[in-house]
Formats: C-alpha cells, sequence, structure tokens
C-alpha cells in the first residue's frame, strides 16, 4: 500500500513528527506538507483524486462557550465537494471540540496530549479504510451481507444491523457487521430523542477515554461519527458476553476471586491512564474466550483530576446497586470508588445476591451510604477482611489503588489453592 497523504499544519514540529511516522509506517508513502493559509491558495491541491488522507494539526481553546475554536482549517476543507478523509490531531480543545470536529465531517480527532505512535497509526489506518464513499463500498469478495433490520427507521452506511444487543434511555446497541471492516462490531447509536450538549459530551467522552487507553483490557473502538443527526460507535463485540450473564449460573469461589483479580487488572490500567470508570457493574464487564475481561461502555468516565466538575450526573446515570458511598452522596469522586463497585461484584459473585436491594433507587443508595454490610455466609468468612478493604464505607479504610487490591486478591487466590484452604470450593447460586 503507498497511501498518498497531505499534513496540514502551522508547526514544523508537528510534520516532521508526523512525517516520520507516516513513513515508518508506509515507506512508499506520497507525503506532502502545507500550511493552514496554503489551502486558500489557487494553486493548492486538496481533493480525494490527489490525496487519500489528510492529517489536520488544529490549534484549539479549552472554552466550553466556543467549542470550535481552532477548526476552521477542518471547515474549509471538509465543505468542499470530493474531500479524503481527514484526521485532525487537536492542541488543546475538550469534549465539545471533538463532538464539532466530527460533525464538521473529520474522520477521527486525537488529541495531541495522549497522542503516540500506536495511536496515530491505528487512527491512520482506519481512516483510509473509509476513504471511498459509501456507495462506493463493497463487502469483500465470497461475503455474504447479512440481512439488515430497521434499528429505530435509522439506516446506518457501511453498517448492516442484525439484532439489538441491549439498549438505555439515551442509546441502544446492536450486533452488526461492518462493511469496511469485514467483521462484527457492535454498534451503539444514540436514540433520536437524546438532545442537547450533556447527551453528546457523554458519547465524545467515551470515545475519549477509550482512544486514551490503547490495552486489551478495555474494549477497542473501531469507528465514531455523526448519521442524520444522531451520534454512533463502533466497537469490539464480545460473543462470550458479559459478567451479568454468567452470574445466572453458580460460580466457584476461585472463579469468583479469579474475576475480581482480573478486573482489578484491568483497573490498574484504566486509573493509570488518569481515568475513572464510575460505572462499574457486570454488564460492562465483557468476557473472552481465554477467561479475561474488558471493560466498556465509559460514558460516565472521568479524568481523576476532573471528577468534581459533574458528580452531579454520576449520581442520577451510575448504576445504584454498584455505586459507592461517596458516589451516590455526590461528593468528589477518587479511583477507590471503582474499587468500591468491584467489592460489590465479588460480594455478589461469592453469594450470588447483591449486598443491598430495596424498592426505589434512592432506598438501595441509602443503604450504600449508611446501611451496614451484609456479612459473608460462614464458610466464607475468611474472605470478609478482603472484602472490607473493598467495600469499606469511608474511603480511606478501602485499598489505596487498583495495584493493592491485585496483590491481595492474588494472595488470596494462593492461600485457596493450598490443601489446607478452608473454604468450600463452591460459592452462591444466582
Amino acid at each position: 500500500m503507498n497511501p498518498r497523504l497531505l499534513i496540514v499544519s502551522d508547526e514544523r514540529e508537528l510534520r516532521t513528527w508526523l512525517r516520520h511516522h507516516v513513513e515508518i509506517l508506509w515507506p512508499d508513502a506520497v507525503v506532502e506538507e502545507m500550511e493552514p493559509a496554503q489551502l486558500q491558495l489557487p494553486a493548492s491541491s486538496v481533493s480525494r483524486k490527489d490525496q487519500d488522507l489528510i492529517v489536520l494539526g488544529a490549534q484549539c481553546g479549552d472554552a466550553l462557550e466556543d467549542p470550535a475554536t481552532g477548526l476552521e482549517p477542518l471547515r474549509q476543507l471538509a465543505g468542499r465537494d470530493d474531500m479524503p478523509p481527514i484526521v485532525v490531531i487537536a492542541s488543546g480543545g475538550n469534549e465539545m471540540t471533538a463532538v464539532r470536529a466530527m460533525r464538521l465531517g473529520a474522520a477521527d480527532y486525537l488529541p495531541r496530549s495522549v497522542l503516540n505512535a500506536q495511536r496515530l497509526a491505528t487512527a491512520l489506518r482506519l481512516s483510509l479504510r473509509t476513504r471511498r464513499r459509501p456507495s462506493q463500498a463493497r463487502p469483500r469478495p465470497g461475503k455474504t451481507l447479512p440481512r439488515r433490520i430497521d434499528p429505530s427507521h435509522l439506516d446506518l452506511p457501511q453498517y448492516a444491523i442484525l439484532h439489538k444487543l441491549g439498549e438505555s434511555t439515551r442509546a441502544a446497541v446492536y450486533f452488526a457487521y461492518s462493511i469496511t471492516l469485514g467483521r462484527n462490531v457492535a454498534l451503539k447509536i444514540s436514540k433520536p430523542t437524546v438532545e442537547g450538549a450533556e447527551e453528546s459530551r457523554e458519547f465524545a467522552r467515551e470515545y475519549a477515554a477509550i482512544s486514551a487507553v490503547q490495552h486489551r483490557s478495555v474494549v477497542e473502538i473501531y469507528d465514531y461519527g455523526f448519521h442524520a443527526g444522531r451520534e454512533f460507535i463502533a466497537m469490539e463485540y464480545f460473543p462470550c458476553g458479559d459478567l451479568k450473564t454468567r452470574l445466572q449460573q453458580p460460580m466457584s469461589v476461585a472463579e469468583s476471586l479469579g474475576y475480581a483479580l482480573r478486573i482489578c487488572g484491568a483497573l490498574r490500567i484504566v486509573h493509570g491512564a488518569g481515568l475513572i470508570h464510575r460505572d462499574l457493574k457486570p454488564p460492562n464487564v465483557m468476557l473472552r474466550e481465554d477467561g479475561s475481561v474488558v471493560l466498556i461502555d465509559f460514558g460516565l468516565a472521568k479524568g481523576l483530576e476532573t471528577t468534581g466538575q459533574q458528580t452531579a450526573i454520576g449520581v442520577l446515570r451510575g448504576s445504584p446497586y454498584y455505586m459507592s458511598p461517596e458516589q451516590a452522596q455526590g461528593l468528589l469522586l477518587d479511583a477507590r470508588s471503582d474499587l468500591y463497585s468491584t467489592g460489590v461484584m465479588l460480594f455478589e459473585m461469592l453469594t450470588g445476591n447483591k449486598p443491598y436491594v430495596g424498592n426505589s433507587a434512592v432506598e438501595v443508595m441509602q443503604q450504600h451510604v449508611h446501611g451496614p454490610r451484609p456479612r459473608l455466609p460462614a464458610q466464607l468468612a475468611a474472605f470478609e477482611p478482603l472484602l472490607e478493604q473493598l467495600m469499606a464505607r469511608e474511603r480511606h479504610k478501602r485499598f489505596p489503588d487498583a495495584a493493592a487490591a491485585y496483590s491481595a486478591l492474588k494472595a488470596a487466590i494462593d492461600e485457596l489453592a493450598t490443601p489446607a484452604a478452608p473454604v468450600d470450593a463452591q460459592a452462591g447460586g444466582a
């Protein structure tokens, strides 16, 4: 493959860095450079006929009131006929800047603050795959395109939507086939009733959060964009299902501890990237065939340094069954809130029951804040100290971080494997 790329930026350092990494990816690539001012020149040749991809460096402000600051070159390019895909690399900007860039026609949006060679390569490869217009796309030879269904009257180009996997008040998730990628995907689409900046920020937040953490413990995103006024995200599909489905069958103590261990391992990656998930629950823990776990649904995720700005959203949107006491009270959150949610899941895996139930979400949340934690059955009493350090009401009594929780869980698993382990092999049923 010998792609033709145009790099547009007024920063010479960025142009040099991009050219270097493009030529590593494709040694025979044809790379041109241009400053944004040159786009206005009559001699500038920018079209699908001359380039396969444009990489645009944008200087964006951080002000929420004007998220389009710095995107004028994108507006100029995307407004022309017969444009190749455009990947935006933004200095500054925020979640709303990402939303505006995608609405203006960007194929991808990469914050420069998290840019590295791997993320750049992924974005460029995916964008090059979509360089043909939707009407020109065809399935791979020999591939029979699955029959479509009508997902609330949305016909999304490049995707054959097969059936619904689940939905919330704001979005639906479908099992779909990507014509461009030639593979099955999970396709999350916002509902027509969803309007307003906050909902757009949630989709943009999920996209930005997952893009910033490239690890097999976090779901992979293939595509993000807008169609007919609605947002969509195409991501990795997991045929083995989620932890919620697994909980419908009895789970041994070793399995319970093993899942909790792997969740904490995933949290080490997420927290290490500066994020808090804020909505950990069994449906958001997907399973691979090799037994590993993958975290999904980062729509409520926030940076460790900004978690106090929109905590109220988490109060309303997080699951009350797995919500930490501080989240239920609308307090500032830190990584230990995710550890509390992990402890709730461990309790459910060990016993087959949620620790707190009630007749309303408020009643359940109040139990997290004020109610005593139910004790484990007598045969599981050896795990009370472990569970207490995960689910302590006062967060300073919990494990300090996911690494410490991981070490404690591993020690419990090692002890369980010894012949003298005083615990039955079977935990509670669902």
